[in-house]
């Protein structure tokens, strides 16, 4: 500021040496520091007021001092500082603002380069990490662009191919495909490539030594942020002991095969052949017990079909076996009645539990769906075996048979069946063993009640396969109960419809009377669901009290009493009832079971209106209820005639004396076959193979044939072709039954395709026989083809003579009846009358 002074002074007070006074405070500003400025400034101000009093022109360049003129330059000086000083605090603000950003960013800064650090050392460990992998992998990696060509292959996949990096990259990789796999694995790799997509393929590789080698090769795509495909990167897997062990397998599984089928093809020709002289057996043990024997011959007879039977249910149980082990076993889905499945086991079981003296009950819940789709062979096998078990551990007592509905939807319904029993029960830590195959509860048990241990093994796995599970609640000294959940479907709208409750049941009064709790429940449900009115008491005591109580008002109609009763049996209170004269018209009917010998004779004599053999099928008991309310019981003359008996209410179709052919080679099973239908009822004939039997059906009608599926010259299924052929031209259709030995899954399925109606396995049992003739020969006929209408009416008169040569032999044989003795009288009455006017 004083070098301005003087510049001023030198020049004389010029204009223009004064703007280095600003110039100089413009200078002294960059230092930021305004305590500078001022003091500066007031050097100014001293400056030119001192020289401006005493030597204006060196200042102002005049001669003439004024005041106003020094005011005037400090004005400016003044002015210039203001602005000055403004930007110094400015700038000090700014730097200082500066100075703390910067004072903030250096910790920043210093963190970010930790991090930048950090990460770098994290990635460098990365692609260490993933070098090594790549480089120690067993399984090879590798890297392709976009158009497929190698960027990068690991050594492992250097050592499965056999090449160098060097030799991989680009399109070298392809040299190592196998020629005969190159062609294929390069059109799918290219597609993948320019598809962009996965690639995912089995094939071989042969390497520069001639060693092939199966991969399996993976790849995934690379795709850039944009998402546009880059490239792949892939894995390649050796699999050329996978490969070894899977064609060791297949061999192994197809070794397996042959020896499965050659399994069944013994155990078919095994269970033919067992099964072919089982037959004679059983079935010539029947017709021997239904002749004139002393009672040790008898005894020796029933032991015959006793062990027989037992070795039959052995046979079956090795073949079922054998089928489940195999998966060959397979569940039919036909319409069926769940009642008469039920009541069927019940009778088989019968006689057994009443030589025991056991009660046997067997009871369907109302809620209980009869009309069901399933398998009802194999849902009876699975009730024979629990309740044939729990009758032959039980000395004493009840065994119960019984049925719950478990949950119905649209799509089926779930039934858990229940066979109770007071037998010797079973200790809890071995139940678990009960279903496994050849396995028992107690090892003992095998030598006092025989048995494999099969069957709750198979029944276990019945259950499975029809959608279900088998257990067991039991504890030991008391009893035990087995029970099984099974899935059916619904049967269809019109299959098997039950009959509505008739209106002749409703409102009558029955008086059950049994000792035994569940037969009384299970008598009382079945009534009620007639709309019958029942009560029940436990002895003859409490019935006879009941009985005379009522006299007066609401009297019983119906008297249902069982046998066996502690005090006063069935029988004796039976003949009290009848003795009263008060009670009539009271009807009383006697349940006895089918050991008691001589009891059906007995209640006739007594006087009884009817008895029936336990257990007592739901439809036998409503059936006899009906008879009895339709009968007189005042008609004491006539008790032979309307006594209702089991036999009495079963259905017995009019035979007609119809005809059977029997095909057969086997001379036993002839004479069983024959000696069966004869006393059934029916006429036979014989044909010794197929041919024989296409001869006699083309010479004859029968009602139905009888055809064995293996003979010599001609089998059953050829000559049920030939048979069926030869019928499509006529019009007529004759049932065919299969009669085999060969029981082993298909069998049945090959009998119906060569057009068989049905199918009895051997050894045939009288009842499976009866029903099986029964159905084929009551069955509606097949509607004829057009083609057949001309030949079945040509046939009229060969089926009219027929007739008309049955109905005489009928009458030659006195088994013929009172309809076949009017139709030859009206024969011969027409052959008078031809010939009296012919001559």
């Amino acid at each position: 500021m004083l070098m301005g002074g003087l510049l001023i002074q030198i020049t004389g007070g010029r204009i223009e040496t004064h703007f280095i006074i600003f110039g100089s405070l413009a200078f002294l500003a960059f230092y930021r520091d305004w305590p500078v400025l001022i003091s500066a400034s007031i050097v100014v101000a001293v400056d030119h007021l001192a020289r401006g009093l005493f030597w204006p022109q060196s200042v102002y360049g005049v001669l003439v001092p004024t005041v106003w003129r020094s005011f005037e330059h400090a004005g400016w000086v003044v002015f210039c500082d203001v602005f000055l000083i403004t930007a110094c605090r400015q700038g000090v603000s700014d730097l200082w603002e500066a100075a703390h950003r910067r004072a903030e960013l250096e910790p920043v800064n210093a963190n970010i380069e930790l991090q930048i650090l950090e990460r770098t050392a994290a990635l460098q460990a990365s692609e260490d990490r993933f070098r090594s992998l790549c480089a120690s992998s067993p399984i090879g990696i590798f890297q392709t662009d976009h158009a497929g060509r190698c960027l990068y292959t690991n050594p492992s996949w250097q050592a499965i191919t056999g090449l160098t990096i060097e030799q991989s990259l680009g399109d070298g990789w392809s040299h190592a495909l196998h020629p005969d796999d190159a062609a294929e694995t390069l059109r799918e790799w290219g597609n993948a490539t320019a598809s962009g997509r996965d690639f995912d393929r089995e094939f071989r590789l042969r390497s520069p030594s001639g060693d092939s080698r199966w991969v399996h090769a993976r790849s995934s795509t690379l795709r850039n942020g944009a998402g546009e495909f880059v490239g792949h990167v892939g894995t390649t897997e050796d699999i050329t002991a996978r490969r070894q062990t899977e064609e060791a397998l297949r061999a192994a599984k197809e070794a397996a095969e042959a020896a499965t089928h050659t399994k069944s093809a013994f155990l078919a020709t095994m269970s033919h052949e067992i099964r072919t002289p089982m037959s004679g057996v059983i079935g010539m043990t029947e017709l021997l017990l239904d002749t004139e024997m002393t009672t040790e011959q008898r005894q020796f007879g029933k032991t015959i079909q006793s062990c027989g039977q037992s070795l039959l249910t052995l046979i079956n149980d090795i073949l079922d076996y054998s089928k489940i082990e195999a998966g060959k076993l397979h569940m039919e889905a036909v319409d069926f009645d769940l009642q008469t499945t039920f009541e069927e086991v019940l009778d088989l079981v019968a006689e057994r539990a009443h030589a025991k003296q056991l009660e046997l009950v067997g009871i369907v819940h109302h809620d209980v769906p009869h009309a069901l789709r399933g398998d009802p062979g194999r849902l009876h096998q699975i009730l024979m075996n629990l309740a044939g078990n729990a009758i032959k551990f039980t000395a004493s007592g009840e065994v119960v048979v019984r049925a719950r509905l478990v949950e119905q939807g649209d799509g089926g319904t779930r039934i858990r069946f229940e066979v109770s029993d007071t037998g010797i029960g079973i200790a809890p830590e071995v139940t678990c063993q009960l279903f496994q195959p050849f396995s028992q509860a107690d090892a003992s048990t095998t030598r006092k009640y025989g048995g494999t241990g099969l069957g709750l093994a198979i029944c276990k796995q019945l259950a499975e396969l029809m959608g279900g599970e088998i257990g067991v609640d039991s504890a030991l000294g008391k009893g035990s109960t087995f029970w099984f959940t099974a899935f059916f479907g619904r049967a269809s709208e019109s299959a098997l419809a039950l009959p509505a409750p008739r209106e002749d049941l409703r409102g009558v009064r029955v008086l059950i009377v049994d000792d035994n709790t569940t037969n009384r429940e299970v008598l009382k449900l079945q009534t009620a669901a007639w709309g019958m009115i029942s009560d029940v008491v436990a002895d003859g005591a409490q019935a006879l009290e009941m009985l005379r109580s009522r006299r007066g008002t609401a009297p019983y109609d119906i008297a249902i009493l069982d046998m066996m009763m502690p005090g006063m049996d069935g029988l004796e209170l039976g003949r009290t009832i009848l003795a009263d004269a008060a009670l009539a018209p009271l009807r009383v009917i006697l349940l006895t079971s089918s050991a008691q010998v001589g009891q059906g004779e007995a209640s006739r004599r007594a006087g009884f209106q009817g008895y029936l053999n336990k257990p007592v099928r739901r439809s036998q008991l409503y059936d006899a209820l009906r008879t009895l309310m339709a009968l007189n019981p005042q008609a004491s003359g006539a008790q032979d005639e309307h006594l209702v008996t089991t036999h009495s209410l079963r259905a017995r179709e009019v035979r007609n004396r119809a005809r059977i052919l029997v095909a057969e080679d086997n001379e036993v099973n002839q004479t069983v076959a024959v000696r069966l239908l004869e006393r059934l009822g029916y006429r036979v004939e014989v044909a010794a193979n197929g041919r024989e039997a296409i001869d006699a059906h083309a010479h004859w009608k029968f009602d139905a044939i009888l055809m064995d599926s293996q003979m010599p010259e001609l089998d059953g299924l050829e000559a049920t072709r030939r048979i069926r052929r030869a019928e499509e031209a006529k019009g007529i259709h004759t049932p065919i039954i299969a009669m085999t030995a060969n029981v082993m899954q298909g069998d049945r399925e090959k009998c119906l395709e060569a057009g068989m109606d049905d199918y009895v396995s051997k050894p045939i049992r009288r009842e499976e026989l009866e029903a099986a003739i029964h159905r084929a020969i009551h069955a509606p006929a097949p509607a004829p083809t057009k083609a057949a209408a001309g030949g079945a009416a040509a046939d009229g008169r060969v089926n009219a003579e027929d007739q008309i040569d049955r109905a005489v032999l009928d009458v030659l044989r006195g088994d013929g009846g009172p309809e076949a003795d009017a139709f030859v009288n009206k024969l011969i009455e027409r052959f008078t009358s031809d010939a009296a006017a012919t001559l």
